[in-house]
């Protein structure tokens, strides 16, 4: 049995994975790491520039005698300064000159320092020395009324280190994540191909052997789960079709055969009445009345049957303003020459009942009733058709007076070659009620039996008309 191309589905569903992973990565890289490096210097500059504020009252108390070159106290709040923050410590006058200082390069300019002092702000930047950069705050300093600057130098090469090690746990990140996505992407990927080839076999199963084949059950609750379950559904209900159908030929052969067979006899006798020297003109009349019978049943089962198939060929039904008094005495008249030695037929109308329905499916169906009811009523009883109020929802109800409907039939008289068991000899092919009700379904209406304690009672009901569509009446 052929099977999905497993291996390509597969593959595609891992690389689609592992591509969105990589994409990701890549996007999180682009964002992180790009403004990495500017951003850990930033926080360099600014941790630098909060020391020498929190620095400056410091120098700020020194006496203004002790600001100047080789001033021991001066020098000592210098060294003490490097010893808590290890950054380069400079005392630089306003004029450029080095008053005290850590470590200096012969004929160093503090052009910062001096800027500082001269516009009273702090001044930051990074400066290139001895081959690594540096982080360089200068920031002015008022002791006792005479100006210097104090200018704090910090390499910054923790911010490259912290820069490299990001990167290095990004990488091995991104690489541990791909590895995951791409084993993720081949389990989750496999398991859906074993799930869609279990489908696509019982497919073809069905396509072999028939809605007998059975779909193995999927429980997962996701797209592939749902599609199996209505593969399930739609499976059963092709079992389910396939056995009405071996239902309905088996009936309708049977429904058949009875009537052709008794006509065939009945039309051998007949032939033999006539062949003889003498033949029996009454026997003969009585068989050709018997065989004329017979074909009139034969004659309603083929159209009971060309009815069932329109209402399973799905033809739409037509949707318009139907008068169903005008309907049902339009059907009563083709049964007045059936009852006129049989039960009465009663007409109760008072007023115009209009609906939404089909006028040929609402006449069909009030002639199937009639015909149930004037076939099963004793001949001195009555046939009503009554007409439901205007206030009410528009019905059609069809009363006899004959056997009545068991209760354990209420329902099966509804379904295809299904009779009445206190029918007798008088029940038709069991087709009537059936199409009767499909017939009510297309027209988005009811077909229901009433109980009754004498006889029976059908009633159906109809879409009422919209008032607008009646005053236009």
């Amino acid at each position: 049995m052929a099977r999905l191309p497993a291996l390509k589905l597969r593959g595609r569903l891992t690389a689609a994975l592992f591509a969105v992973s990589l994409l990701t990565l890549a996007v999180l890289a682009a964002v992180l790491l790009l403004p990495l490096d500017k951003r850990l210097r930033n926080e360099a500059l600014d941790s630098l520039r909060e020391t020498a504020r929190a620095a400056r009252p410091t120098f700020a108390d020194i006496s203004s005698e002790e600001i100047r070159p080789g001033s021991p106290q001066l020098m000592r709040e210098v060294r003490s300064l490097r010893r808590q923050t290890g950054a380069e410590v400079t005392a630089v006058a306003s004029n450029g000159q080095v008053l005290a200082a850590t470590d200096v390069e012969p004929g160093e300019r503090f052009v910062d320092a001096v800027a500082a002092v001269r516009s009273n702000t702090t001044e930051t930047d990074v400066v290139q020395r001895e081959g690594q950069q540096q982080g360089n705050v200068a920031i002015p300093v008022d002791a006792d009324g005479v100006r210097f600057a104090l200018v704090l130098r910090r390499p910054l090469e923790a911010v490259t280190v912290a820069g490299n090690a990001v990167r290095q746990g990004l990488l091995v990140a991104a690489i541990v994540a791909l590895v995951a996505a791409l084993l993720t992407g081949v389990l989750l990927a496999g398991r859906l191909v074993r799930r869609l080839n279990r489908l696509r076999d019982s497919a073809l199963r069905v396509a072999e052997i028939g809605p007998a084949a059975e779909v193995r059950p999927d429980a997962a609750r996701d797209e592939v789960g749902d599609l199996t379950r209505a593969f399930a559904t739609m499976q059963q209900q092709l079992r389910e079709q396939e056995q009405a159908r071996k239902t309905f030929v088996a009936t309708a052969s049977h429904e058949l055969r009875t009537p052709l067979a008794s006509l065939q006899l009945m039309l051998d006798l007949l032939i033999d009445d006539l062949e003889r020297t003498t033949p029996d003109i009454a026997d003969a009349r009585e068989q050709a009345a018997h065989a004329r019978d017979h074909s009139d049943r034969l004659g309603k089962l083929a159209a009971g049957l060309l009815d069932l198939s329109r209402l399973d060929a799905g033809l739409p039904s037509r949707r318009e303003l139907v008068e169903l008094g005008e309907v049902c005495r339009a059907v009563l008249a083709e049964f007045a020459p059936r009852t006129v030695d049989g039960p009465e037929l009663v007409l109760d109308s008072p007023t115009a009942r209009w609906a939404i329905a089909d006028p040929g499916g609402v006449a069909q169906i009030v002639r199937i009733l009639l015909d149930n009811a004037v076939r099963l009523s004793p001949p001195e009883s009555a046939v009503e058709v009554r007409l439901s109020a205007p206030a009410a929802t528009p019905e059609i109800s069809v009363r006899d007076y004959g056997p009545g409907v068991a209760s354990d039939d209420a329902e099966r008289i509804f379904e295809r070659f299904q009779r009445g068991r206190d029918a007798g000899g008088e029940a038709g092919f069991g087709l009537g009620l059936a199409i009767g009700r499909e017939l009510a379904v297309r027209m988005d209406a009811r077909l229901d039996l009433v109980r009754e304690e004498v006889g029976a009672r059908f009633v159906l009901a109809l879409e009422p008309a919209p008032s607008a569509a009646l005053e236009n009446t």
